[in-house]
């Protein structure tokens, strides 16, 4: 049994999807998901699910019920037989906990990948890197995480961490496909990325760098402009000290072969520091 949370929140039995459709079951699996292995309280769970609001006195009883509920809907749904529910959605220890035993959650999944792109991209290893972002970017099925579910303060601080993660993932992806030199296969992409994040200083460096070694030299400080436009507008500061030098050096067509086989290595440091976005 595998569960999703990179877009709607969905259970995978084999080749059966399905998902709990009462919001407060929605909210219950993707939280003991996105804690897969670990126990969640009874208090943490109330939190979660009536945050924002007062608790009923039968908040204790309602969990229960929700968990009794998912844990049917688990064994009714099932593909392998007779499943024992209670196997999977454990109660341990004044709360409740995800066992999945061979099965993953998508967001593990995606963390993994994002991780092994990172490295192959610090040794240099393009290829891989880009196959690794990848790979991870292709487990999201929707434009967010957690898809129609009500966020509570844990599940919030996951969807930012998650939404964040994938924006690492495809500069990550970007980074290693610029390396390789697939230079003229990325600017529409990137186009789309900084009108969707008008502060990301990395996608916008990135967006300088392909279409200055496109021959684009004046798009690419159009590019600049419209960051610094915005980060004064927005933050009251300027782009960061590197973005400034790239800006200078296109500007005056200087230690262009610099930049050539520097390439997107100068993209990694952006990254590294985590552009604005």
């Amino acid at each position: 049994m595998d569960i999703g949370v990179l877009g709607d929140v969905r259970i995978m039995d084999g080749d059966l999807g399905w998902g709990p459709t009462a919001p407060k079951q929605q909210q219950l699996l993707a939280t003991l998901a996105l804690a897969v292995g670990h126990v969640v309280t009874m208090s943490s769970l109330i939190d979660e699910l009536w945050f924002g609001v007062v608790p009923p006195r039968s908040a204790v009883t309602a969990v229960q019920t929700y968990v009794m509920n998912l844990r049917a809907l688990m064994t009714s749904r099932s593909s392998h037989g007779r499943l024992d529910a209670k196997d999977v959605l454990v109660t341990s220890r004044g709360g409740y906990r995800l066992d999945l035993g061979a099965g993953t959650v998508d967001a593990d999944l995606f963390e993994r990948a994002v991780d092994e792109g990172c490295q192959s991209l610090s040794e240099g290893d393009n290829a891989e890197a880009a196959r690794a972002f990848q790979r991870g970017l292709a487990l999201w099925r929707g434009s967010a995480p957690l898809d129609g579910v009500p966020l509570g303060p844990r599940l919030s601080l996951e969807v930012s961490r998650l939404e964040e993660l994938r924006l690492t993932a495809l500069e990550g992806r970007i980074e290693a496909d610029i390396r390789i030199g697939r230079h003229r296969q990325v600017p529409g992409e990137l186009r789309y990325l900084t009108e969707s994040h008008p502060l990301h200083e990395g996608f916008h460096a990135q967006l300088m760098l392909v279409l200055h070694r496109i021959g684009r030299r004046g798009q690419a400080l159009e590019a600049f402009t419209r960051l610094r436009t915005a980060l004064r507008e927005e933050l009251g500061i300027d782009p960061m000290p590197e973005l400034r030098d790239l800006q200078r050096e296109i500007l005056h067509g200087a230690n262009e072969n610099r930049w050539a086989a520097q390439g997107a290595g100068w993209g990694a440091a952006m990254v590294a520091v985590g552009g604005a976005g």
